[in-house]
């Protein structure tokens, strides 16, 4: 997840691909007419994979500079700066869910970034069909498509893995490890392995960044939390407390 900016926007994903896909994403910079500076933009941690396309369009409409890149889970947040004319289009697979579409271990993408096309050979056409589309619809719709067709039907996946990433998700992060591997019926250990391989984090990492995340979208509903100070230390306990935390010093410190 990112921070809210008039550039961004979100598409739910087709119901067959729901449970593996939280959301395509559009991120588009106006021309240097209208915008002569980058943006800095700050990306969240949210325990997800993305790919995403990318590119520069040029005055005559052209796609400069195309890329597909995979970027792996992290647990911190970092900053990108983005210029004018950027467009990047994007897929935010859940938690554990990348793999479905890539050959590579999302733990050697941890905090890292490689071409789509050396994480699968199918990405290679992909690319160049997101490579002749005319409009941010039009590439949206060629990775739907190409989503639902390459869909690895030879992963090995674990189903008590799949069982605890759901757990994970579902609590928004207020479930605690050992509940989750008395849950599924494996040791803390077990399910540390099985979960890190598949995700490229740990459980309680994991859980940590949904619970923060949780915490991030119930503060942006606050309407002008930051000018009302009366009401805004008790809005801000009460999401700690409903998003699991201790306390709202619990909650800073984790933040």
């Amino acid at each position: 997840m990112t921070n809210p900016s008039p550039y961004y926007k979100e598409f739910a994903p087709p119901n067959e691909i729901a449970h593996l896909v939280g959301a395509f994403w559009s991120f588009s910079m106006p021309d240097k007419a209208a915008c002569n500076y980058s943006v800095p933009y700050r990306v969240l941690p949210d325990g997800c994979m993305d790919l995403i396309f990318r590119y520069q369009r040029s005055t005559n409409g052209a796609i400069d500079s195309p890329s597909l890149t995979v970027y792996g889970s992290t647990d911190r947040y970092y900053i990108v700066d983005i210029k004018p004319s950027t467009q990047l289009i994007g897929v935010r697979f859940n938690p554990g869910m990348a793999g479905v579409f890539l050959r590579h271990n999302p733990i050697n993408l941890f905090q890292q970034e490689a071409r789509a096309q050396d994480c699968s050979e199918k990405f290679v056409q992909v690319f160049d069909q997101l490579c002749e589309c005319s409009s941010t619809a039009q590439a949206l719709s060629t990775l739907q498509i190409n989503l639902l067709k390459i869909q690895r039907v030879d992963r090995e996946d674990s189903p008590s893995i799949r069982e605890a990433l759901r757990l994970i998700s579902t609590s928004k992060g207020q479930i605690s490890v050992s509940q989750v591997a008395r849950a599924i019926g494996v040791s803390e250990r077990t399910l540390r392995r099985g979960v890190t391989t598949v995700v490229g984090l740990s459980p309680k990492v994991l859980a940590r960044i949904l619970r923060f995340q949780s915490a991030v979208s119930s503060i942006r509903l606050v309407p002008k939390l930051q000018t009302q100070k009366e009401s805004s230390s008790s809005d801000l306990c009460r999401i700690a407390l409903d998003c699991g935390y201790a306390d709202q010093a619990h909650m800073g410190r984790e933040f």
